[in-house]
């Protein structure tokens, strides 16, 4: 090989071997980046907190009751209280408790897709209303001969007589008790009734200035029929009163006496778990559970990608170390010859 050609082969090869070493730091470079991307999914998924089950002692609380004749009367709250009377009773406690009673209530029922239908009278039928798959009486065919508490129109006219008592500015109360004080039978026919699924008489006016009304919605099915019937409810009746509160020495209440009586109750204790609280918890907890393995995978999907991106880099490094070696090894072989031809060439003109 010629000097010319040996210094053209040499240039070339530095030069190839200049772009493998610029490629291999651009390749260092990215590997740095994706190892930087990969530390910051890392201290994402360190910097998390682990949703945490709820316990059912977190909402379990102590109640405490006590006997008042038959009643049992349940506390709901105890403050603390620093209370003397006239008569110098000092009470350190304020008190509210209450007990469940069943009460005679009218009650609204709201039918927001009534469906509410007229049949019109064929020959020998009088046409009637439906509402859904239920027809509909009117209260004037009742016969009102039998008002004892157990006949058909006085159990109506007790169920009318709580109705009117509750919901007095309806149009229902106000037929009734054109009815009852005035005796006005024809009112009796705007008052139409039918029995549900649950065996209670649903009581509702043919019409009304307002739109909840058969008429009304009969010819809006949009509107919501209101119709009504009486039942047993049973509601909590509440009291707050001073109170003297013994404890035991672990804190637990024993007895009470509220202000104005002389009589000592015995207190019992039970645990109580507020399970819709601990069910909303719960499902609190799934939605966080959830949330926390869906960002888990998400990082480990992105982790996946970056591993995969740096092994495809770290082999295109071997790759390129490898052709660095191979051409260092020729560059030191063109290396031998131009020195050689240098040699030559000197040795030529020595002699």
């Amino acid at each position: 090989m010629g000097m010319a050609a040996s210094q053209a082969r040499w240039i070339s090869l530095a030069a190839r071997k200049t772009n493998v070493e610029y490629e291999g730091q651009q390749i260092n470079q990215a590997r740095t980046a994706l190892a930087n991307q990969s530390s910051e999914l890392w201290n994402q998924l360190y910097g998390m907190e682990v949703p945490t089950a709820p316990s059912t002692t977190d909402f379990t609380t102590t109640q405490y009751t006590f006997k008042n004749g038959d009643s049992t009367q349940t506390i709901s709250d105890i403050q603390n209280a620093d209370y003397t009377d006239v008569d110098g009773i000092n009470y350190n406690s304020y008190v509210t408790y209450y007990s469940q009673i069943s009460e005679y209530t009218g009650i609204r029922n709201t039918k927001s897709n009534p469906q509410v239908q007229f049949v019109a009278p064929v020959e020998g039928q009088e046409g009637y209303y439906m509402v859904g798959t239920k027809k509909l009486s009117c209260l004037n065919t009742v016969d009102r001969t039998d008002t004892s508490s157990t006949g058909s129109w006085g159990t109506y006219s007790a169920q009318l007589d709580q109705i009117a008592k509750d919901w007095p500015d309806t149009q229902l109360a106000k037929d009734w008790q054109n009815y009852r004080l005035n005796g006005d039978v024809s009112a009796l026919d705007n008052i139409y009734m039918w029995t549900d699924n649950s065996n209670e008489v649903n009581f509702v006016s043919q019409t009304a200035s307002t739109d909840d009304s058969l008429e009304a919605c009969r010819q809006n099915p949009s509107y919501a029929l209101h119709s009504y019937y009486a039942d047993y409810q049973t509601t909590n009746k509440e009291l707050s009163k001073y109170g003297i509160i013994e404890y035991d020495p672990s804190g637990r209440a024993t007895s009470l006496q509220l202000e104005g009586s002389s009589v000592v109750y015995d207190l019992q204790a039970t645990s109580v778990t507020d399970d819709n609280a601990y069910q909303d918890a719960m499902n609190q907890y799934n939605y966080a559970q959830q949330t926390y393995e869906k960002k888990v995978q998400d990082i480990n999907a992105k982790t996946e990608q970056i591993q995969t991106e740096d092994r495809t880099l770290e082999l295109r490094l071997k790759a390129l170390d490898t052709e660095q070696n191979a051409l260092q090894t020729e560059m030191d072989a063109v290396h031998k010859i131009i020195s050689k031809n240098i040699e030559g060439t000197f040795k030529t003109f020595e002699s």
